[in-house]
């Protein structure tokens, strides 16, 4: 069983979602598809609605920023309700090649993660740059990372350890097979009980290409190898940590 943790099926073409459905098959894959904005949200759910082996989180980018009104906040809790297909809220964050003041970043941010507590949902963290100030916004809400997940994971060994001494999940993407030193230390380095694996496709590219979820394979192929690890033993922990953080059978 392969999970990829963070992906946008929402954001593939008609060809990439044509070759998506022919080849997912649900006995072999799970997915969670997540969204950057209200409406990327609502394509999300009738995506995930359509395959019990599928599941949304509902997020805001801070690129999305401009789009955000007063009826926000307002209009995910609505889309969220009750609804058990939605596992999280992300991804949010801070993203400082973003066109947008960092105070308006973090003001939307602290909306969101209280968005997410008040539905007992785990967060998905993007984080651009290695830089600390999200750990202040995060420590204003949380005295444990247990629900956080730091996605897309680049950042150095010293950030790592201050998302593993607090129990946070860090979530390592297709940009491993960029073989980049500091993420390959970080990604040697984290426990097996706090790792997870995505493609963050189609965004993340391979080569100059787009990517697919179902380039997930390679992700823990890349992993297994770094962790020195058999491959169905690093699937079944992090099948583990997946229920742990999202509650996903």
């Amino acid at each position: 069983m392969l999970i990829d943790t963070h992906c946008h099926i929402n954001s593939l073409n008609d060809e990439e979602r044509k070759a998506f459905d022919e080849k997912a098959l649900p006995s072999e894959y799970r997915f969670i598809d997540v969204s950057i904005d209200i409406e990327s949200s609502k394509k999300s759910l009738d995506i995930v609605q359509k395959n019990p082996h599928l599941y949304s989180a509902i997020g805001f980018h801070p690129f999305s920023i401009e789009s955000f009104a007063e009826d926000t906040i307002s209009r995910y809790e609505e889309i969220i309700g009750n609804n058990d297909k939605i596992v999280a809220v992300g991804e949010i964050g801070l993203d400082f090649t973003a066109k947008f003041s960092t105070h308006d970043q973090v003001r939307i941010l602290k909306q969101f993660i209280a968005l997410a507590q008040k539905f007992s949902k785990p967060i998905i963290v993007h984080n651009r740059f290695n830089v600390p100030m999200i750990f202040s916004v995060l420590d204003e809400y949380y005295e444990d990372y247990e629900k956080i997940v730091f996605h897309c994971f680049s950042q150095d060994e010293i950030f790592l350890k201050r998302v593993v001494n607090k129990r946070g999940y860090a979530s390592f993407s297709l940009n491993v097979l960029r073989k980049k030193r500091e993420i390959l230390n970080s990604l040697r380095m984290i426990p097996l009980d706090r790792l997870l694996l995505e493609t963050d496709s189609p965004y993340m590219q391979i080569r100059n290409e787009r990517s697919s979820p179902l380039d997930i394979d390679k992700v823990y192929a890349f992993a297994a190898d770094i962790k020195q690890i058999d491959i169905g033993q690093l699937a079944e922990k992090v099948s583990e940590n997946v229920r742990n953080v999202f509650g996903i059978e």
